[in-house]
């Protein structure tokens, strides 16, 4: 039996965005009569000028909201509308469990615009007086409560439509113009909108440049020339042994899928051969033939894709490769992005436009005329209250975006067109943009730690500058920042193999290396220039981590943890004052194998040391210390040490990197000092070796306890200035 909502969904609507256009406006009833988009200045909201408030507002009852069916069956389109988007929308499952006559309230409806500025005779003409409308959004409350002496608990939920307002349609700037979704993805407007946007950021877009290189892959997949109408099969060539009439190609990120399931096609030494004779386009997963589709549009003759440029069951050749790819996406004219895929076989260029309810109400204000308004839901911002809804969903949070290669093909790509579902985007360093024209580009700035977007070594650095804490540059030292932030990020993502972890972030690094003046150390996944901040990693609190056990990435190395890691950045509410003397911690080699002892991965330092006498779990039962910015949040565990006197003292506080981590039965604990600040060092096991050597089992802090001068003396001047190895 079908339920409420499957029932409606399973009934086309009467009017959508395929056929709105043609269709006459529909009558309103006195409720819906009041949505009017007026550009005139005074209407809209002083403290928020992209707003405009507008007088609606309504009682009605779940579950089945009468009062908007009635109106539906009087005949108001937008009753019509509203109801539907509503029920399908009431996700909460509170919600869907509720029973009963109860109140719902439709309020805080408004428009929401981009504003833009004109200047001279243009504002004479701008019949859009500086805005384009392009949402109304609406909230929607539902009152839970049992009766009049029972608490009310509100759930509310915030409803988006998109606004197609014919001023915006037909203006005459083509910037500021909006756009209806096309029917196909590949249309001839669509088409000539991607390669408008290509041009405009290749010709005007100075964060964007590019030095002229005339690098190509070692292979390309040719798919045949834009007027061959795909008579010709693609097939794989080596770039070096091939007479290529243009070196411009595109390269494709999308999603492999399930490789026990159907895994992509892959060249393999097996069928290298017969890849280059030509690949059927029968065997073509959906998304590499509507790859193929895209190329031939815009006219590029050449794509890279990963699995089929690079040779798969060759473990030389995909090391090779892989140090390549930074130069694949920053060198590829645009990277297309199979981002509504979730695997090689989904394919990306369908589309339901025509499933897609839509209205369509005339208005007239002022000298403005007739004007016709088409509004329809916006399934990228339901229930959400920022902007840019399309970024946030149909972008960031979509699947392709979970998984650890595709982060660096994103942010490498020198700019990519996302084939979101019934919607392509447009991202660079300088805007973000949707087909139907509305601006993405907030969050973009100057700001090289905010960027989604690797900064583009030849814009912002203009010569190398020299590594280290001490003697940063701010834009290296905001680099270094990114970097960091950067792993943070990356700790999040998903990978089908541990052992790709360090391999999928290369890339990223070689950007990198071309503007840092410093040794980026690739077993550790680390810059030797910034090891006094990258040491410092931690879990993120309060969740514990556990070593993978296929992936031996030395103990110091953010690579060691098998889930989300961080770099503690805020001041805790402890009240200690930090000390104003920087003591010395010095890097003094680092390498595969330590040329004097058994040590793989080693990182060899010198630094102040104490030993700890044990690690003691603290205590927070009466002390009420729940709070996140508390001490004994991010480090829940004391260090006791023997002082000058002979008496066993806490020493600081610590958080250990493994769960319920104990050390072996009469192992030797050390405290490595790197800073001063939060958290000021790490905590070490000596290996159960004869040679000195050691593995971190955490990091800690000696500023997080009241005798916070006491604890200085006990470390500096009784505690040893030593060189360890750390493996």
């Amino acid at each position: 039996m079908q339920t409420r909502n499957e029932s409606m969904r399973s009934t086309p609507p009467p009017f959508t965005l395929a056929n709105i256009y043609a269709q006459p406006p529909e009558q309103l009833c006195g409720f819906c009569k009041v949505i009017v988009p007026d550009r005139n200045a005074s209407s809209w909201d002083k403290d928020d000028p992209a707003v405009q408030w507008l007088d609606y507002e309504r009682l009605d009852y779940y579950p089945d909201l009468p009062g908007l069916a009635a109106s539906a069956s009087a005949g108001c389109g937008l009753c019509r509308m509203f109801r539907e988007t509503i029920l399908e929308n009431w996700g909460n499952p509170h919600v869907a469990g509720l029973e009963g006559h109860r109140p719902v309230r439709i309020a805080d409806v408004h428009f929401v615009s981009e504003q833009f500025e004109q200047e001279g005779k243009a504002a004479l003409l701008d019949a859009q007086q500086g805005r384009m409308i392009y949402a109304i959004t609406m909230t929607v409350t539902l009152h839970d409560s049992e009766g009049p002496d029972e608490e009310t608990h509100d759930i509310s939920m915030i409803l988006c439509f998109a606004c197609f307002d014919t001023l915006d349609l037909n203006s005459s700037m083509q910037q500021h113009r909006r756009r209806l979704p096309s029917l196909s993805t590949l249309s001839d407007e669509n088409v000539q909108l991607m390669k408008r946007w290509i041009q405009e950021c290749q010709t005007n877009h100075r964060a964007c440049y590019t030095l002229p290189d005339s690098w190509v892959p070692t292979r390309l997949l040719d798919v045949g020339s834009d007027d061959e109408s795909g008579s010709e099969m693609p097939r794989l060539i080596e770039t070096a042994n091939t007479l290529m009439g243009s070196r411009m190609f595109i390269a494709l990120s999308h999603m492999w899928g399930d490789m026990t399931v159907s895994p992509p096609l892959r060249t393999i030494r097996s069928n290298y051969e017969t890849m280059k004779d030509g690949v059927a386009p029968s065997s073509l997963p959906k998304n590499f033939a509507d790859a193929v589709s895209v190329c031939r549009c815009l006219g590029v003759r050449y794509i890279w894709i990963d699995s089929l440029c690079i040779i798969q069951d060759s473990p030389e050749d995909w090391a090779h490769e892989a140090k390549l790819m930074h130069k694949v996406y920053r060198n590829a004219v645009v990277t297309v992005v199979a981002t509504s895929a979730t695997s090689s076989h989904d394919g990306f260029l369908q589309r339901h436009i025509a499933s897609v309810p839509a209205v369509r109400l005339s208005y007239s204000l002022g000298n403005s005329g007739c004007q016709s308004l088409i509004i329809c839901p916006n399934e990228y911002a339901q229930g959400r209250t920022g902007p840019n809804p399309e970024l946030e969903v149909g972008i960031n949070c979509s699947r392709w975006n979970t998984r650890g290669w595709t982060m660096q093909e994103r942010i490498l790509s020198t700019r990519l067109i996302h084939f979101c579902k019934n919607l392509i985007c447009f991202e660079c360093r300088t805007c973000m943009v949707t087909e139907e024209n509305v601006s993405m580009a907030w969050e973009r700035d100057d700001a090289v730690v905010k960027l989604e977007l690797w900064p583009r070594s030849d814009h912002i650095f203009h010569e190398p500058k020299t590594a280290g804490p001490s003697n940063l540059a701010p834009d290296m030292e905001a680099l270094y920042k990114k970097w960091m932030a950067t792993l943070e990020e990356y700790s999040f993502r998903q990978l089908t193999k541990q052992s790709d972890k360090l391999p999928a972030m290369q890339s990223i690094a070689a950007e990198m290396s071309l503007v840092v003046d410093d040794t980026f150390i690739p077993f550790a996944g680390m810059w030797r220039g910034n090891l006094k901040r990258e040491l410092l990693w931690q879990s993120l609190p309060p969740l514990p981590i556990q070593r993978p056990e296929s992936y031996g990435a030395p103990s110091w190395s953010w690579a060691s943890a098998g889930s989300d890691v961080r770099w503690l950045g805020k001041k805790l509410d402890d009240g200690i004052e930090m000390p104003t003397i920087q003591y010395s911690f010095d890097v003094l080699e680092h390498g595969n194998q330590h040329p004097k002892c058994k040590a793989y991965n080693y990182l060899e330092v010198e630094g102040f040391t104490k030993s700890i006498l044990r690690i003691v779990q603290t205590d927070t039962s009466s002390s009420g210390s729940s709070s996140w910015r508390s001490v004994e949040y991010y480090f829940p565990f004391s260090l006791q040490v023997v002082d000058a006197n002979g008496a066993n003292v806490k020493f600081g506080s610590a958080r250990l990197d493994l769960k319920n981590y104990v050390p072996r039965e009469g192992a030797q604990l050390l405290y490595l000092h790197i800073t001063e600040r939060y958290p000021s060092g790490l905590l070490l096991e000596r290996s159960d070796t004869t040679e000195q050597i050691w593995f971190r089992i955490g990091i800690a802090s000696i500023f997080t306890v009241g005798a916070g001068k006491e604890i200085g003396e006990i470390l500096f001047t009784c505690g040893n200035y030593q060189k360890i190895i750390i493996i």
